[in-house]
């Protein structure tokens, strides 16, 4: 099963330690191993949330839009200058408790995917961005606009996965992806209209984060 096809209510890469923990959790209660059943309770009820994939709407009807494909926080906004065109630059964090799954930002394809393995250093580690777990990702749009993301792991036992395949079509707010914990940046044509600021909490899937001008 891919992961844009992943809808059941737990994420598949939180499948096996949920298992595993419940497994332990029943052995531990019927043994009456208290500590250790309340310690792996607790465990079990933080990978339901930290795996959780909950259903979105995504259906927004504008084909413009470009969706947000992380929950998390706009940590940041600027406009630089890649390879001689001038883009606008989204930084966003999300956080452990944020859900994890990654959502297609429109209907379109995945153009690239890059993945490079790596370590999972804290963020302001002067060498996590060149050490840490990264995924680069372009999308185009139906109409033919494209956007550029790079995902970079923080500190987390769960690596980056990436369930779709380059060429791959793909419709709003599909799962494609999985990030525990880690900064998503766009890169965005420099005249599209954007709607959030720093600060604002986005929702995968649901959140509009600017639009494509026509």
């Amino acid at each position: 099963m891919s992961v844009q096809n992943d809808t059941f209510i737990l994420s598949k890469q939180g499948w096996l330690p949920v298992v595993l923990t419940t497994t332990f959790f029943l052995f531990f209660t019927m043994t009456g191993l208290h500590l250790f059943q309340f310690l792996v309770g607790a465990l079990l009820i933080a990978f339901l949330v930290l795996f959780r994939n909950p259903e979105r709407n995504a259906s927004l009807g504008e084909p413009s839009s470009i969706i947000s494909s992380v929950d998390g926080v706009v940590l940041g906004i600027e406009e630089m200058l890649i390879n001689e065109q001038m883009m606008k630059k989204i930084t966003l964090l999300n956080g452990l408790w944020n859900v994890s799954m990654l959502r297609a930002p429109f209907d379109g394809v995945m153009e690239r995917c890059r993945i490079r393995h790596g370590v999972s250093l804290a963020l302001h580690h002067p060498l996590s961005e060149t050490l840490n777990e990264k995924a680069v990702l372009s999308f185009k749009s139906t109409g033919g606009d494209e956007i550029f993301m790079e995902h970079l792991s923080d500190r987390s036992c769960f690596g980056i996965a990436i369930g779709a395949n380059e060429g791959q079509k793909m419709k709003e707010g599909a799962r494609y992806g999985f990030l525990a914990r880690g900064r998503t940046i766009l890169y965005l044509p420099n005249d599209v209209t954007l709607k959030v600021h720093p600060g604002s909490d986005v929702r995968a899937g649901e959140s509009v984060i600017g639009r494509f001008n026509a």
